[in-house]
Parts: structure tokens; sequence; C-alpha cells
């Protein structure tokens, strides 16, 4: 697992979560996938040969900062599939909270992107 910045792709180490930023967890089903992660239509990263490590059920978390609209629509692509969410920061960058997503692919191969509050943080 190599966390990364927003607009990275050098696999550096991801930042810690702060103010005014968010998290999208990549986890389940990732295999060498080409992966793009978009705010309100606009690519914010990329990277190539995304790949799942199964011990911790997770590929990769992209930490972004929080976009300017309230409500922006987060994309993930993977190769032609894509999931979309239109998700609330509103007051995140005040309160120190964070918002986190979560991708995965399911077996058949079905993208599908949602929030992650409940399940563990990495």
């Amino acid at each position: 697992m190599s966390g990364s910045d927003a607009g990275s792709s050098s696999g550096a180490p991801a930042a810690e979560p702060g103010p005014g930023t968010f998290a999208v967890e990549l986890a389940e089903g990732f295999a060498g996938d080409d992966v793009s992660v978009l705010i309100d239509g606009r690519q914010m990263w990329h990277r190539n040969g995304v790949t799942t490590n199964y011990s911790v059920g997770i590929a990769d978390v992209v930490r972004l900062p929080l976009p300017a609209s309230a409500w922006p629509t987060v994309e993930v692509q993977v190769g032609r599939r894509s999931a979309t969410q239109r998700v609330d920061v509103t007051g995140l960058g005040t309160s120190g909270g964070e918002l986190r997503l979560r991708a995965r692919i399911d077996p058949a191969g079905a993208l599908t992107l949602g929030t992650a509050s409940d399940e563990p943080r990495f």
C-alpha cells in the first residue's frame, strides 16, 4: 500500500489527514488497474498498476484537498468503468473531521463508491 497526495503519482507516503482533506480508499478488487479520481469532472489523481494488497484489503489511499463547492461530485474511474458519489463537505475544513470514501470492485467486475465511515481506518 503506497498512499499518495493530490495530483501525485510518485508513490510517496501519504500525508496524515488534516483539516481540509478527504480520503478515497481504493479497496478490494484492483488488479493492475489504471485509476483516476476526479472532483467535479476535474482529474485530481491518477496512477497505473493499482493492485489490492489483500493482507490489508487496500490498494491505495488517495488524500485530496477539500473542493471549493459544498456538494462536490467525486468520481473514481477504473479503465472504462466509473462510479460517482455526491458528497457533503460542509464544515469538514473547520471541524477537523475527515470524509472517507471507499471504492471497490466486486468479483463480477462492478465498481462501487460509497462512504467508509463505519469501516476500519487506513
